[in-house]
This record gives structure tokens, sequence and C-alpha cells, in this order.
């Protein structure tokens, strides 16, 4: 998909834990997660943000990759082809 890169900071848009605990805080996870449950959350909530808003996924914008902010704060990345999306995310007004 053609257009701009943005990048959000990811607590912005999840607090969820990056993975499951049991009672006592524990993780409890067996298997190869690729991508955290933070960023995964981040992901669905920007997307459901934009779909809300009539912005359909794959053709107005894609997500593209886990990334760092300036001050190495996790972040995510999504491409978009309107400027209207980063106007709704607050990047521009």
């Amino acid at each position: 998909m053609r257009g701009k890169k943005i990048i959000l900071e990811t607590e912005k848009y999840s607090n969820r834990s990056p993975y499951n605990v049991d009672q006592n805080g524990d993780s409890i996870e067996g298997g190869a997660l690729n991508a955290s449950y933070t960023l995964v959350d981040a992901v669905a909530r920007v997307s459901n943000i934009l779909g809300k808003h009539g912005f359909e996924y794959g053709k107005d914008f894609v997500w593209d990759d886990q990334e760092f902010t300036d001050d190495m704060d996790d972040a995510i990345s999504f491409t978009v082809g309107d400027e209207k999306i980063m106007v709704l995310l607050g990047l521009k007004q």
C-alpha cells in the first residue's frame, strides 16, 4: 500500500500485559509468541478506532511493524493513505 508511515506509541493504545500471568504474577507462557499481547492489543484498538470512522483495513491503512519512538519506547507503525487518519489519531491538526 502506498501512503505515509506513522508511528504510534503503544502505551497510548494499550495497557495490557505483554504476556499472560498466573495469580502470583508469574508468566504462564509456554509457546513461541512472536508478538506481545500489548502490541497486538494496540494494533487491534487502532484498527477498531479507524474502522468505526469508516476507514477500511487494507484499503485506507495497514499495520506495518513494531517500532520504537525516538525515546526508545515501544511503538507500532501503520501506513495510511488518507490525511484524515492522521488528524483522527491526533498526529496532525
